[in-house]
């Protein structure tokens, strides 16, 4: 099983394939842009494509790790797996017992 972060990449990358005309978007970035902002191109690249993948998620209401394991895992049992794992982390930042944070956000 991956971490929750590198669902969220790979989930991000099947996005641009999606939707070429935003990654043509990010191709067109120059050096002389990313020298502008202080970065290396793949730098800016980088940064213009989390903020199009995250501005696709508020747009949609959808929490990107959520998502992004929904997208990115093809078997469901994994995948459920996986959210749960998230999910237990998340309580735990939060400071929360697991039967706590279910009965919290009707799980």
């Amino acid at each position: 099983m991956k971490t929750p972060q590198e669902y969220y990449a790979q989930a991000r990358s099947m996005f641009f394939t999606a939707h070429p005309d935003f990654q043509a978007a990010l191709d067109e970035l120059t050096e002389s842009d990313a020298r502008a902002a202080n970065l290396s191109l793949r730098e800016l690249r980088e940064w213009h494509a989390e903020r199009i993948y995250a501005a696709f998620l508020r747009q949609k209401k959808l929490d990107g790790m959520l998502f992004s394991i929904q997208l990115a895992e093809p078997d469901k049992a994994v995948a459920a797996e996986a959210i749960e794992t998230y999910l237990k982390s998340h309580a735990e930042a939060l400071g929360m017992t697991w039967e706590a944070f279910c009965l919290k956000n009707d799980l």
